[in-house]
């Protein structure tokens, strides 16, 4: 037995069978992998295809929503969790260990370089699929996609039976195969091509020296069709403006058994003293926009979703904080539940049918079980995002202010259906003109733009195949990823419901 791998003699051993989502379970799971070091996956990888075939699974941080890694066909884990080293190369840049999380790799990087990456805000999420599925956050209306600011990265690969199972490096600069393979990592997704060790960048924006953080409830009794209409044109008008890429905003539309919709924003500020008047004056104007529409309160409950936090403790609807506060404020990845998750990108604001479906789906009561764990949570979109080339990454979509993640939780097994219902009619329901699935090819009006691969949903295989599947996470970048993925595991060792395909 390797001094990293651990079975079920160890009493750990159960512990890593299950991640975030508690859905999935590895229950036939034999061994796991605790890879400390780079060669320690290279020996884990190659033992764990020669016993296992292509039953290996890479965990980093556990977040994934569905049972790509954790599911009883699982044989053998391989955790790269402390492979979480962050610093700076000389030669190549700042360097984080695809084993870190959101969190460590953020207070290294403020606290010993200044600089901050554009990545998610909840804070146990792992690097390792974060980035390569595209990664975003509160700063990327500001500074654009995590992986626009990827440069290299370092992963363990096996083309063949007969080549063992070797690191290599590839960057911006590599050519050939190689460059595609980075390309390819640049939002293709993890546990697709090989097992990412290292993520490089060149450069990196500097910290933010405050933030703001604005949050607005808006209670259910006083909304209408007509009035939730009147808030998403606003939101979408907010989205998209060229003056506010230092603000990014969280819409969501909870259901009303929760009985708040709430609103939060965060806006980044500089060192420039000037942006706190010129903050002021803005959500000042904000505030009355907002209120011209419905009456608004300070937040009263916890704000619920992936990323939900506690904002009943401010004592206004707009605080200024540190920037390191800020992020510990919103940086927050909520309990471990049961939980589906769908996605959608969109180019312009909602249609009034659109409205009347959502308004519909949040109002709807199943018998017998509270909803209140349920939203549609609408991020702002855009502004640095969409400067960028649609094929620059394998990210497509850079012309949309919306990003859309619908949400469902539940904290008991025996309410799954009830909330699988639920949040299926909903996807359905509104995308049913497109063939009930956000497709572009089928929108004459030219607003929905596909679904993000990071939010992975497996439904979407039962209702437009695997093909269909993967041509909405990825547009006209699909046949790319296809081919280098033929390049670099013909063999398909890296693969799950919704991996590359080869074909």
């Amino acid at each position: 037995m390797k001094k990293f791998e651990v079975n079920q003699g160890f009493p750990q051993f159960q512990s890593f069978l299950q991640g975030f989502n508690r859905r999935w379970f590895a229950s036939n799971c034999e061994v796991v992998y605790l890879c400390q070091t780079t060669r320690d996956v290279e020996i884990a990888l190659e033992e764990a295809i020669s016993l296992y075939g292509g039953n290996v699974k890479i965990k980093s941080g556990g977040h994934c929503y569905e049972n790509f890694v954790f599911n009883e066909e699982t044989k053998a884990i391989i955790d790269i969790t402390s492979l979480n080293d962050v610093g700076l190369d000389p030669q190549k840049g700042y360097y984080l260990g695809s084993g870190g999380s959101n969190w460590s790799s953020f207070t290294t990087l403020f606290n010993t370089f200044g600089k901050v990456l554009p990545s998610g805000s909840c804070y146990s999420v792992g690097l390792g699929g974060h980035i390569s599925g595209g990664g975003y956050g509160l700063l990327s209306r500001l500074h654009g996609l995590t992986v626009d600011w990827l440069t290299g990265v370092e992963l363990v690969v096996k083309e063949t039976n007969s080549k063992p199972a070797h690191t290599i490096y590839v960057s911006k600069e590599s050519t050939g195969a190689e460059q595609d393979l980075f390309w390819a990592q640049c939002g293709g997704g993890g546990g697709n091509f090989g097992v990412i060790t290292k993520y490089f960048f060149r450069e990196l924006p500097e910290a933010p020296a405050k933030a703001y953080i604005s949050a607005y409830s808006f209670d259910w009794t006083d909304v209408r069709v007509q009035e939730l209409g009147m808030l998403l044109s606003w939101f979408a008008d907010f989205s998209r403006r060229e003056d506010n890429w230092n603000q990014f905003g969280l819409l969501k539309l909870n259901h009303q058994s929760a009985e708040e919709i709430n609103l939060t924003i965060q806006t980044a500020i500089d060192k420039d003293e000037v942006s706190y008047d010129l903050h002021d004056q803005s959500m000042k104007r904000l505030s009355k926009e907002l209120r011209d529409i419905l009456p608004h309160n300070i937040p009263r409950k916890p704000i619920i979703g992936y990323g939900a936090y506690l904002p009943y403790c401010m004592g206004s609807n707009d605080n200024l904080y540190t920037y390191y506060e800020a992020t510990q404020t919103l940086n927050l990845s909520g309990p471990n539940q049961y939980g589906k998750y769908k996605s959608a990108y969109m180019r312009k604001n909602f249609s009034n049918e659109d409205v009347e479906i959502i308004f519909k789906h949040l109002t709807k009561e199943p018998d017998n079980l509270a909803l209140n764990q349920s939203l549609l949570q609408i991020d702002s979109y855009g502004g640095k995002i969409n400067t960028f080339d649609s094929t620059a990454t394998p990210i497509p979509q850079r012309d949309s202010i919306f990003k859309l993640q619908y949400q469902s939780y539940w904290s008991e097994e025996k309410n799954a259906s009830v909330c699988l219902k639920w949040i299926r009619d909903f996807y359905t329901d509104i995308y049913k003109e497109y063939g009930c699935v956000p497709d572009p090819n089928h929108d004459s009006s030219s607003n929905v733009d596909g679904c993000y691969y990071n939010y992975p949903d497996s439904d979407l295989n039962d209702i437009v195949g695997l093909e269909g599947a993967m041509h909405l996470y990825f547009l006209e970048n699909l046949d790319r990823l296809k081919s280098t993925k033929q390049q670099w595991d013909p063999n398909n060792y890296f693969n799950s419901a919704q991996s590359i395909p080869l074909q």
